[in-house]
């Protein structure tokens, strides 16, 4: 848990990224969300962690496309934070929806195939 402070400009950071995903040309197609920001104490850097839904770039080429407008959305935060540091933005995957998803679908299985059993020793009797 982080102070107010790193708290608030957490949340700035995620909403203005937020906006400039939306607005950015290049990465439209792209449905990238945020799932959090976190911010060094000192406010000098910002992990920001994006998962990008069903999307057909791999986590590399995702971050290297991110990596590509880091100094223009840094400059562009600067402005908003009105700060005597802006983080610098370090981006990194965050593959937990994609994880969530897979262990639902297994777990489906597993239950579907429970059901079947059921039904095949019901019918056996």
């Amino acid at each position: 848990m982080g102070t107010h402070r790193t708290i608030r400009v957490s949340e700035v950071i995620r909403k203005e990224l937020s906006e400039y995903f939306r607005r950015e040309v290049s990465l439209e197609g792209l449905l990238l969300t945020i799932s959090a920001v976190e911010t060094t104490p000192d406010l000098k850097e910002a992990f920001v962690f994006v998962s990008a839904w069903q999307s057909p770039l791999r986590s590399e080429e995702l971050l290297s496309l991110l990596r590509r407008h880091r100094r223009e959305w840094q400059h562009r935060l600067g402005k908003k934070l009105q700060s005597k540091f802006t983080p610098q933005l370090t981006f990194r995957v965050d593959d937990s929806l994609e994880r969530g998803d897979r262990i639902l679908r297994i777990l489906q299985e597993i239950e579907s195939e429970g059901e079947q059993g059921e039904k095949s020793s019901a019918q056996g009797s």
